[in-house]
């Protein structure tokens, strides 16, 4: 189990590696470009390729966004209570342990795993996620609220229209399933190399705090499968939602949740540290997922 584990994360580890040397010793990754064509075209296509290949109903995708959305909803009450009773500022860390990073390693993740039939369930949820990132996390940091960045999000609007074309019954196009296919194929090894970049670019000004660092990294892990086993044992799931939510969901703090701290002057440094703490025990988390499946 464990040989086969090592297997199936050596390539995600290796590209997230590669990034980050990339990162600190050439240039080839500055492009904020980059970032941009992942999540304008990239996603989107890895999206509509998941969701063309798929070889399950329609529905049973609404139930991985609704188990999603569930574990959410559960992780931001019990989150919310959590850093009441810790004396933590929720506005400035409920994000963090609420939205994990189901995108640039989750996907990678559960794609090295469990394979292409768990991908879409995968896109799915991190497309959720996605959405509460600049839903609840803005506006608990900066205290606004808007519906414009989710209407204009570039993966809802790939997975309403696939969504919409699979539940019309017509057969998809071998042309348009090639090129949708050959644009996804980019995306999860750039969102890897990102993730290595991003973590060379965080900064480390104040690791006083250890103790609360090293906590906030085990809840974010904790609430978050916690919350998933509670929904999984709820709704009844297929397997292969099952073991996808449940990795998902015990995914380290978003990279993403960094940089909206930054941009609104949360408390950046405590985030920079905890998702580098809470990066192994997630993967730890997903070994012992794994083998308890």
């Amino acid at each position: 189990m464990l040989s086969a584990y090592l297997n199936a994360l050596f390539p995600v580890v290796f590209c997230a590696a590669l990034g980050f040397a990339l990162a600190r010793k050439t240039g080839l990754l500055d492009s904020p470009a980059l970032s941009r064509l992942v999540t304008l075209i990239g996603l989107p296509a890895l999206i509509l390729s998941a969701l063309f290949g798929m070889d399950v109903a329609v529905w049973s995708v609404s139930e991985t966004a609704l188990a999603i959305l569930a574990v959410l909803v559960v992780s931001a009450l019990v989150g919310a209570l959590g850093l009441k009773l810790a004396g933590l500022d929720v506005r400035g860390y409920l994000s963090m342990l609420v939205n994990p990073n189901t995108g640039n390693l989750g996907i990678p993740l559960v794609f090295a795993l469990l394979g292409k039939e768990a991908l879409i369930h995968a896109v799915v949820i991190s497309t959720v996620v996605q959405v509460s990132h600049f839903t609840l996390g803005v506006w608990l940091l900066s205290g606004h609220f808007s519906f414009r960045a989710v209407l204009s999000n570039a993966s809802i609007i790939a997975l309403l229209a696939g969504g919409v074309w699979l539940a019309t019954g017509i057969e998809t196009p071998a042309a348009i399933n090639d090129t949708v296919e050959l644009l996804a194929g980019m995306t999860l090894p750039v969102m890897l190399l990102l993730l290595g970049k991003s973590l060379a670019s965080i900064n480390l000004q104040d690791l006083g705090r250890v103790g609360t660092i090293a906590g906030l990294a085990m809840a974010r892990v904790v609430l978050g499968f916690s919350a998933a086993l509670l929904v999984v044992a709820v709704l009844p799931l297929e397997p292969i939602v099952v073991r996808t939510l449940l990795i998902q969901a015990a995914m380290p703090v978003a990279v993403i949740s960094y940089i909206l701290a930054s941009h609104y002057s949360g408390p950046k440094d405590d985030i920079a540290a905890v998702i580098l703490i809470s990066m192994p025990l997630s993967l730890v988390s997903v070994f012992a997922i794994m083998h308890f499946l």
